[in-house]
């Protein structure tokens, strides 16, 4: 028998009770009730080892500093050290610039990040680097604009949206999208059954997961109208169970991909 999202949840919570009573404090099921920073937290939406290193070297943030003559946040070095290099999390969609392709604008914004077609840009301010976990602001460089705005009041905030942002947009091995209304009985459902991760989440655009195996982003209207929705996960069965349990008639499937390519091979 197949188990929906909510069954599992009560069957974890069952195994929890069984383990702790039992004294077992190495389970998984404990362990998700550990505190996870966002490199956690991103590790495994991506599927990606608590020991193996993604980043780029020591000696690479290093000459980074040395050129530019600054010095980089803590959270920002910590980044890029730990997963600056995974192809997948960092130039499947928007593009984390490499430390050699950093600079400062003309106006002292550290600009490390670009938009897919590069109409956007963002950076810290220079005079924030100081702090360990500064704001990352973003240009939009329009006509009607072309000021900075803050994006997220964290560094690690930012890193972390990306990551759920570029991983529902082709990162993640498993990725859709819908693009039109969504009837508010199927936002009531991910409510209730998948947690609002906040810290990434706005009045506009709302990202809930389940234990951050999954995402699900939702986009809003000022009339709090649902108009969008996207979905992500390294795991097949996780998706597979989204796909079951949100009836909807999505736009675009990463599955997609992968019958396109074989209709080519045949």
């Amino acid at each position: 028998m197949k188990l929906k999202i909510g069954q599992k949840k009560l069957l974890y919570s069952f195994l929890e009770k069984k383990q702790l009573k039992n004294g077992d404090t190495k389970s998984p099921i404990n362990y998700i009730k550990a505190k996870m920073n966002y490199i956690k937290k991103i590790k495994r939406l991506y599927n990606l080892s608590e020991n193996d290193n993604y980043g780029f070297s020591e000696n690479e943030i290093a000459a980074l500093e040395k050129r530019l003559n600054i010095q980089l946040p803590e959270k920002f070095r910590e980044y890029y050290l730990e997963l600056g290099k995974e192809e997948n999390l960092n130039y499947s969609f928007n593009r984390l610039l490499k430390p050699d392709e950093i600079e400062l604008t003309d106006d002292n914004y550290l600009v490390f990040y670009e938009e897919n077609q590069n109409v956007a840009v963002w950076g810290i301010k220079k005079e924030d680097l100081i702090e360990d976990n500064p704001p990352v602001y973003g240009n939009y460089d329009t006509i009607e604009q072309s000021e900075w705005e803050v994006e997220t009041q964290t560094t690690e905030n930012f890193f972390f949206f990306m990551a759920v942002f570029s991983g529902t947009l082709g990162g993640l091995q498993y990725n859709g999208n819908y693009m039109g209304e969504i009837e508010p009985e199927i936002v009531k459902f991910v409510e209730e059954n998948w947690k609002l991760v906040p810290e990434i989440s706005r009045d506009n655009q709302k990202v809930y997961s389940d234990q951050f195996y999954d995402v699900i982003s939702l986009s809003f209207d000022q009339n709090n109208k649902c108009l969008a929705a996207f979905i992500g996960s390294s795991s097949q069965e996780r998706f597979d169970e989204i796909l079951d349990c949100i009836e909807i008639d999505w736009s675009y499937l990463s599955y997609d991909d992968e019958e396109a390519y074989e209709d080519e091979e045949e």
